[in-house]
């Protein structure tokens, strides 16, 4: 009997398939609805495309509808779509099934522009329906830039641990003015006895796994004489201009870093704004005693480590170095002096065990027959003064000693974060070097999540400096006067009333 039901049951199924009517159709002729009226494609670089951006189009009925086309309004448009999957700039009979919506994808290469440094690129899309139709403005700023792109390459290392390094040689005594952006792609290289002198007001712009390397004997200039303040800053960022990207880390910075002063290299580098590399400033074993000086500038946002030094000779003043995934500062050897400096690291996106900064006189490294080597370097001086040494961490200051090469530091009127426990900081602040020391003051930032370390009205690190470092740096990284109401403050800002 259930066998017979069944089959019934089944036979009437079939029936009543064969007679419902087939869903109509109907060419569309009353208002789309879009996700925008405007679709806005952020600023690109002639001749490189966007990013891919979406456009949402709904069919409220109760209908199916089909748009009888959908096209760019101009023909040679530089806009590029995919409807329902298919590339194209226009596309007939595109259905919409009832209370449902499609995806059209976007993108814009501007290709070069004529004399003008920046222009508005333009299109509308055009739906055309029964009898009328509807647009959906299409808008993108797109800018002149000058490239550099590789076209040579050198090879670190051999077998499957190799490493490719593109590259190309900037001219030889070449002045980067700030008319135009520059974009690099690969390495860009200050070549041997060259000079690059870069203006205030400049923007360069890496590709990933690009950077600017200084190679032997070559000399970087960067707004080398203009007064601190970031209105003229030169800039170092990564190529994707779109506002999420805008504090992104990890963007650029190849296998050297993103900025590489190498051996025997020399830069002289004031008014940098170097963000959201992978590893930002790196420089190398030190021939000249002013391998690199460094003032009013900032390291933000690298996803590994924002300065590693390397038997170095560098002198910083206002410097703050903050948000990174590993080390703020990485010294291994050498001679350091920074004055009136802010090593902060309140890095969110990832576990960090690293402190901040830290100074050792060796290194360690597996060789190719998986032993552990270790090299050894003079520390022959860290000097610290009217410095800041802050973050998230319960350690942010760390040391590490080869008793067979030199460790000699010194810190003067230096707020630190250290363990409460004296047993799990590996060092005391009594020990030789430690002069003048803070440790866990509050810092109270303006606002650290969007790296503003301006000190606000309740900091600890207000007037706890002192008066023969900030004099040798008598304003702050803004150009403000220091010692404006006493004492000098900690860091490179200066705390006005």
């Amino acid at each position: 009997m259930l066998k017979k039901f069944s089959l019934i049951a089944l036979l009437g199924l079939i029936i009543l398939g064969a007679c419902r009517r087939e869903e109509n159709i109907v060419v569309a002729s009353s208002d789309l609805r879009f996700s925008t009226d405007t679709v806005f494609l952020d600023t690109v670089f002639e001749t490189i495309g966007s990013s891919t951006y979406e456009l949402k189009v709904y069919n409220d009925g109760k209908e199916s509808i089909s748009i009888p086309q959908i096209r760019l309004a101009d023909p040679a448009s530089p806009y590029r779509l995919n409807i329902n999957g298919t590339a194209t700039k226009q596309l007939a009979n595109v259905e919409i099934l009832p209370e449902d919506s499609i995806y059209i994808f976007i993108e814009v290469n501007a290709g070069e522009l004529s004399a003008v440094p920046e222009m508005l690129v333009e299109d509308q899309l055009i739906f055309d329906l029964q009898g009328r139709s509807q647009e959906v403005q299409l808008v993108s700023l797109a800018k002149q830039a000058i490239f550099h792109f590789p076209d040579r390459f050198i090879v670190l290392g051999s077998g499957p641990g190799a490493v490719v390094i593109p590259y190309s040689i900037i001219d030889c005594n070449t002045n980067w003015d700030g008319s135009l952006p520059h974009v690099v792609y690969g390495y860009a290289v200050v070549d041997s006895g060259c000079t690059l002198n870069l203006d205030p007001g400049l923007d360069v712009h890496f590709h990933e796994n690009s950077g600017l390397w200084v190679f032997n004997d070559g000399q970087l200039n960067i707004a080398a004489n203009e007064s601190p303040g970031r209105g003229d800053s030169v800039t170092f960022s990564s190529d994707r201009l779109e506002p999420f990207y805008e504090d992104v880390p990890g963007q650029w910075g190849g296998v050297l870093g993103g900025l590489y002063i190498g051996q025997g290299a020399r830069a002289n580098i004031n008014n940098l704004v170097l963000k959201n590399a992978v590893n930002g400033l790196r420089s190398d074993s030190a021939v000249y005693s002013d391998q690199l000086q460094i003032t009013n500038s900032y390291i933000l946002n690298s996803s590994r480590t924002a300065f590693y030094a390397g038997y170095s000779n560098v002198k910083a003043y206002n410097l703050v170095i903050a948000n990174q995934g590993l080390y703020g500062f990485y010294a291994f050897g050498g001679n350091y002096e920074f004055r009136q400096c802010s090593f902060l690291n309140y890095w969110n996106q990832s576990t960090r065990q690293e402190s901040c900064v830290l100074l050792t006189n060796f290194l360690e490294f597996q060789d190719a027959n998986g032993s552990i080597q270790r090299i050894a370097r003079d520390l022959e001086n860290a000097y610290f003064g009217n410095c800041v040494i802050d973050g998230n961490n319960s350690q942010e200051l760390g040391l590490a000693e080869d008793p067979a090469a030199l460790m000699n530091f010194s810190f003067n009127n230096v707020m630190m974060k250290l363990d409460n426990d004296p047993e799990e900081r590996g060092f005391s602040i009594t020990d030789p070097g430690f002069n003048t020391v803070y440790v866990n003051l509050v810092s109270d930032f303006v606002d650290r999540n969007s790296n503003n370390y301006q000190l606000d009205s309740l900091s600890q690190l207000i007037d706890q400096g002192n008066t023969t470092d900030g004099f040798l740096v008598p304003t702050d990284i803004l150009g403000k006067i220091r010692n404006f109401n006493g004492l000098p403050d900690l860091g490179a800002f200066e705390r006005q009333y």
